[in-house]
């Protein structure tokens, strides 16, 4: 059967966040830059949705027919995580009540982590999928972000919602970044590895490299 999870996801997301962007402007008490030249909560929102189109543009495939998929509902729970970070972050009331240097820090964190995940889609190319699973003649990619750490792609998304987290500062989004997002991520980690084991040379490929962190895991 063919997979539109990704692109149904994405679609009702985008929504969403242009929904709750134009409450979040309209609202004064959620909008702290009627003072200022520039709304970074547009900018920054303009910089995810078209980080969301990219993502879009790259796995078109996956429309087309997969089998095999090992996901064990860890898509959605994904997926759920990611979205509720950012929406939870434009329906709350920051801590920041002003212009703050952690907006700008914020913002060139999240560049950066969606700049580093792009790039390893990018690098995965014909392999890279939204799903877990393995298609004909897996091969090992070893070159670019993976010759630095073996999940690139999930590591550019932590930091990328690091940098939601750090810009919108609230104790809600908070808590679902690291209790759902950041578990959510991990257990897909575990999972995935359960497919990659099976792929010839991933095993030595692993002693190699971390997960997501040099030196550290």
């Amino acid at each position: 059967m063919k997979n539109f999870k990704p692109l149904v996801f994405a679609s009702v997301l985008i929504i969403s966040i242009v929904v709750f962007s134009f409450l979040r402007a309209i609202n004064p008490d959620l909008n702290v830059w009627s003072e200022y030249p520039l709304n970074l909560d547009i900018l920054f929102v303009v910089l995810y949705l078209a980080w969301m189109v990219a993502e879009i543009v790259f796995t078109r495939r996956e429309l087309k027919q997969v089998r095999n998929t090992s996901d064990y509902g860890t898509c959605e729970l994904y997926a759920l995580g990611q979205g509720l970070t950012l929406l939870s972050a434009l329906w709350f009331k920051s801590c920041w009540s002003a212009f703050s240097w952690f907006h700008v820090i914020g913002l060139l964190v999240f560049v950066s982590g969606v700049g580093f995940r792009l790039w390893s889609i990018w690098t995965l190319g014909q392999y890279y999928s939204h799903i877990v699973r393995q298609v004909e003649e897996h091969r090992i990619v070893q070159r670019g972000p993976y010759g630095i750490i073996r999940h690139p792609a999930y590591a550019g998304m932590i930091v990328a919602n690091g940098g939601v987290l750090l810009f919108f500062l609230n104790w809600v989004t908070t808590g679902l970044f690291l209790l759902l997002l950041l578990p959510a991520i991990l257990l897909r980690i575990f999972i995935e590895e359960k497919t990659l084991v099976k792929i010839r040379g991933y095993t030595e490929y692993a002693k190699s490299k971390n997960r997501l962190l040099p030196l550290v895991w």
